[in-house]
Parts: C-alpha cells; structure tokens; sequence
C-alpha cells in the first residue's frame, strides 16, 4: 500500500509499517516526508506538556496568593503535584529548559485564565506579566510550602 495513502487513511498501520521498516533498515520503505512531521509535532507535544503543568501550577499559586481565604487541601496538593510532574518532564526532556521563559509566559496566560474561572476575582486583581521566577514557581517552599504536611 501506497505509503502517504497509508498515512492519511489509516495512521496506526503507518506507525507499525513505518517503526517496522526502521527496526530493519528499509531506508525505501520509509516515509520521510510524515516521518519528519511526526517527529516535529512529538517536540511540540513535550512542549504544550509543559505549558500545561505550568498553566495549573501558576493558576493556582495565584489563587493561593490572591485569596488565601480560599486556601485549600485540594490547592496544596495540586501545587505540589505540579510542581512534581515539572521536574519530573524537565529531567526526561532537558533540552526544554532552553524554551523555560517562552514555557513561563504561555503558561502563565492560561493559569490566570484558570484563576479567573475558579475564584470571583476579576481580572484586575491579577498581574499583567508572571510575578514569579521560573525557578521560585517550581521551589518547594516558594510560596505554598510543599514540603510540610497540608496545615489548613
């Protein structure tokens, strides 16, 4: 079968044709063209990964910061899971720290997005830029202090 037919109608069987072709070195049989496609949008995909660990992260530092009313076990923890799977993704794909401050600044629209749909607050109440350092949002004890037992 047609290998961009392939791809466009049925991308799993692509996959396994294309990883199987690979394996042996079929160099013909490859489709170089979606190969290089897939693997580009795979780099994307790390990087939206981390924009959204960082958009939740930063939606609810703000909350935890602009309403400490409001605080919460669910807010800690999620903070804390955050700031985990950060650091986490960050020592899998290390060349993404070259992209932190493009990372921060998207992902710091959708926290305060996130912010926004999950409080009364308006948008005024929130910063026009991220207030925090990218190493301080993910520091333990910045802030919330993760490191200790939730204390509500």
């Amino acid at each position: 079968m047609d290998k961009p037919f392939l791809y466009d109608q049925d991308f799993y069987g692509w996959t396994q044709q294309q990883a199987k072709a690979l394996e042996q070195r079929l160099v013909m049989e490859l489709d170089w063209q979606h190969l290089q496609e897939e693997i580009q949008a795979l780099g994307r995909q790390e990087y939206r990964e981390l924009v959204s660990c960082l958009s939740v992260l930063l939606g609810h530092l703000l909350k935890w910061e602009y309403q400490p009313e409001q605080r919460s076990r669910n807010w800690f923890l999620t903070i804390r899971e955050q700031r985990r799977a950060i650091h986490r993704h960050l020592r899998q794909n290390p060349s993404l720290k070259s992209r932190i401050e493009e990372a921060l600044l998207d992902g710091f629209e959708a926290g305060v997005d996130l912010a926004l749909r999950e409080t009364n607050l308006p948008l005024r109440t929130f910063p026009e830029h991220c207030p925090y350092l990218f190493d301080d949002a993910i520091a333990d004890n910045f802030l919330c202090d993760t490191r200790q037992d939730w204390e509500g």
